[in-house]
């Protein structure tokens, strides 16, 4: 997996960045495949949006994360406590991806990997 080669290969912030994408991909095919419904709801009632229902998987990609984040809270599709991860997540890939000075320890990877794995990935099954 492109995500454990960026660890080995010692790129930190690349793997924070691919460990987001593999969690952020994931909610989107368990949406698709058992809460579309429950999506497109909270999606509909949210008036800050272009659109008011995913009529593909691609259309999810014209949300900004952090209204991903909000939309699937509304549904309830994740919980308070998922929702609290994945904002943490986003802003630290954020610093990730975006040039800055800041260092990645392993550590702060591993942590930021297990969090998004467990609760993510392996919490909604496909």
């Amino acid at each position: 997996m492109e995500t454990i080669d960026c660890f080995e290969a010692g790129a930190n912030r690349a793997t924070i960045t691919m460990a987001w994408i593999l969690a952020v991909d994931h909610l989107f095919a368990y949406i698709t495949i058992h809460k579309l419904a429950e999506f497109d709801a909270a999606l509909a009632a949210d008036k800050g949006v272009k659109f008011n229902a995913v009529a593909q998987r691609d259309d999810f990609t014209e949300l900004r994360e952090g209204k991903f984040i909000e939309l699937c809270r509304a549904a309830k599709i994740i919980s308070n406590d998922v929702r609290k991860i994945l904002d943490v997540s986003l802003g630290v890939r954020n610093s990730c991806a975006h040039p800055s000075g800041i260092k990645v320890t392993n550590t702060k990877v591993i942590a930021l990997v297990e969090d998004l794995v467990e609760n993510v990935v392996l919490k909604y099954k496909l």
